[in-house]
């Protein structure tokens, strides 16, 4: 694939550095990840996404690279862009748990500081006004509506507080 409809670029020429057994094994360790040696390629996995289209490399694509130890899986679009409908994983004869380790991948993935620009908005507007996008004045008055009520946010932050999100990357080793 030479495009891709995400912030990430195609790795088409790319060279990829040596393989890490490490990455491989911590990828183990996720949830679903048990069985990731269980792979055999069979691409049924990315015959059935709903995004297959739009990303920078397949799910089998994906799932090879994470057996090869290779860390830019995390920054490959399939990442951000699978909209957890979990086909892939219904498709599997082998019964890997794809999404539940997607899931895992984009964990990894913030925590090292690669996560596309409107992840970190939509985190930073739900912690300082308790909403995902805001909308402007002017779209409202539009539209002949009131402003937007200030919403008191203390609840959202103190439990966004709790769960580390705030400080996710900060925490990386």
């Amino acid at each position: 694939m030479t495009q891709s409809w995400g912030q990430f670029k195609s790795f088409e020429g790319r060279q990829f550095k040596a393989l890490d057994a490490e990455f491989t094994a911590e990828v183990g360790r996720l949830l679903g990840g048990q069985d990731l040696s269980a792979c055999f390629q069979c691409a049924k996995c990315s015959a059935g996404c709903t995004v297959s289209d739009k990303v920078n490399i397949q799910v089998h694509e994906l799932m090879r690279m994470l057996l090869f130890g290779l860390r830019e899986v995390l920054e490959t679009d399939m990442v951000w862009l699978c909209t957890t409908c979990y086909t892939c994983q219904e498709r599997c004869p082998q019964g890997i748990e794809i999404t539940d380790i997607i899931f895992g991948l984009k964990n990894m993935a913030f925590r090292k500081g690669i996560a596309p620009a409107g992840y970190l908005g939509a985190r930073k507007g739900l912690y300082d006004t308790g909403r995902l996008y805001e909308a402007t004045d002017w779209e409202r008055e539009d539209l002949g509506l009131d402003p937007v009520p200030r919403l008191d946010v203390r609840d959202t932050q103190k439990m966004l507080d709790s769960t580390g999100l705030m400080k996710l990357e900060e925490s990386e080793d």
